[in-house]
């Protein structure tokens, strides 16, 4: 079936939503042909490393989303292939399908040029597609770390465009003016959304909880037990869900939103240009948009399979609160051996994340269901626990004195100073004076001492090292003792 024949089909995608708004949060598109550095602009917006970046063409394939409250206004940044390659193979016109989508659904477009290599004729294709779209497009050259660039910039002034704006995301040149400019047209479209607008729900907390699995593992049948309804359309015919679906619930005073995703299988199995494909789509952006990522096992397949594991790993690359679930454990024979039996089995599967919790219970029946809340709950707020300085300090010395890394060229590698620097996911800084040789086996005995002593259940620790040596540790400190006083909750000694 042709491509826009199929789109047809498949429901437009709902908007990303967050605790702070009351309407629907606009959408920034980031389009241009391949290696322009797309992606090192998504990131330098977002203020985070979420997309990966690589200096050769085609790293990024399908679309990317991401909610960015960094600014005064919000927004979600969507990042995209390139609209056009060197090569027009049969994935490239995937690839451009897929960036073809980000526009349809863009309220602003952001079209992005190299500003080393100067105009290329397949910028002439891109400016025509945007011009063809009807929708406002800020037009931004790239890569313009050196002033000498700047003349090779104004080249692309001969693609007929009105204004160039001028950038070096790598650098982070120029990008916050950017983001003003996205501003301004998101007011022209009335389309702004200030940061702290609240939510009609009285300004209250909300959890976004993504129910992940593959087909047929019960997520829905989990949803419908758990909020108490049959919210959702629920068979046992493989992949029924299609789409991503939110359900909103209040309990104990606590708003979550449940969002029900399509079944994610392997992707060999799964045809491009089908509904299924943009089903898996939205399941990533629901995992991009949420709070805590509950991953659903069936447990009458035995071990956790390869796929489960890949799912997994996602959740934790993207840093997100996770939570295991083993569904259907009604239909297992037991005895006194097999809970602990199968929780070895999924630890042992799922290595990277030995911190999530592990829960067994029957969608079908409703046995146990109710501590999922709990779990994710708990979870969600021990991914925003932020630690004293001092306390980071005291617990990192004691495990450095207690196990000190290997020494370097007979030079012991020391810790400086410490502190926490982010939330969702915890995030450390750790100075050290020899930073490259700290191996990932003690990074993980430090996260586990990190974990010992603070609750961390069921995410991720996050650690940075940097080198530093005993001048300008004094500046650090201050920074850090400034930077804690302005947050909570924090940990108490």
């Amino acid at each position: 079936m042709h491509q826009r024949a199929l789109l047809k089909l498949v429901p437009e995608p709902p908007q990303i939503e967050d605790k702070f708004m009351a309407k629907k949060i606009p959408v920034v598109a980031i389009v241009g042909r391949t290696n322009v550095g797309k992606s090192t602009l998504f990131n330098a917006i977002a203020g985070r490393r979420l997309a990966i970046v690589e200096d050769f063409p085609g790293v990024t394939r399908d679309r990317f989303y991401t909610l960015v409250t960094k600014y005064d206004f919000l927004f979600n940044l969507c990042d995209t292939g390139g609209i056009t390659g060197d090569e027009e193979t049969e994935l490239q016109e995937l690839v451009r399908s897929q960036a073809e989508i980000a526009i349809e659904e863009s309220d602003v477009i952001v079209a992005v040029f190299d500003g080393i290599e100067g105009v290329n004729p397949l910028d002439y294709d891109v400016v025509e597609m945007l011009r063809r779209s009807k929708k406002p497009v800020l037009w931004v050259v790239n890569k313009l770390e050196k002033p000498a660039n700047e003349l090779t910039a104004s080249e692309f002034y001969g693609l007929g465009v009105e204004e160039l704006i001028y950038v070096s995301a790598a650098h982070h040149l120029g990008v916050r003016e950017l983001v003003k400019t996205i501003g301004d047209e998101l007011e022209k479209l009335e389309r702004f959304t200030p940061r702290g607008e609240e939510h009609p729900e009285h300004g209250e907390e909300n959890i976004r909880v993504a129910i992940l699995g593959k087909p047929n593992v019960g997520k829905s049948t989990l949803v419908n037990k758990i909020i108490g309804e049959e919210r959702l359309v629920t068979s046992d015919v493989a992949g029924t869900t299609r789409d991503s679906i939110d359900v909103k619930l209040k309990r104990e005073g606590q708003q979550f939103t449940f969002v029900d995703t399509a079944g994610l299988r392997k992707k060999a199995r799964v045809d491009d240009h089908t509904v299924e494909r943009y089903g898996n789509l939205r399941t990533l952006r629901a995992l991009a948009g949420s709070d805590v990522a509950v991953l659903v096992l069936d447990a009458t397949q035995g071990v956790p399979t390869v796929q489960d594991t890949k799912i997994g790993s996602l959740i934790n690359e993207r840093g997100r609160g996770f939570v295991i679930v083993v569904n259907k454990w009604d239909a297992v024979e037991k005895d006194h051996r097999t809970v602990k039996a199968f929780t070895e089995a999924v630890q042992s599967q799922f290595r990277f994340a030995k911190y999530a919790p592990i829960l067994f219970v029957s969608a079908m029946t409703g046995r146990r269901c109710p501590s999922v809340l709990e779990a994710v709950k708990e979870v969600y707020e021990a991914s925003r626990l932020r630690v004293k300085t001092s306390e980071v300090n005291r617990v990192l010395k004691e495990a450095f004195d207690r196990k000190p890394p290997p020494a370097h060229r007979t030079q012991p590698v020391k810790l400086m100073f410490a502190t926490q620097v982010a939330v969702a996911p915890p995030t450390f800084v750790l100075f050290l004076n020899q930073p490259a040789k700290i191996s990932y086996a003690y990074q993980r005995y430090i996260k586990n001492c990190l974990r010992d002593v603070f609750p961390f259940v069921g995410v991720d620790i996050k650690l940075q090292l940097r080198k530093r040596t005993e001048r300008g540790l004094v500046r650090e400190e201050k920074k850090a003792d400034q930077g804690e006083s302005q947050h909570e909750p924090q940990v108490e000694e």
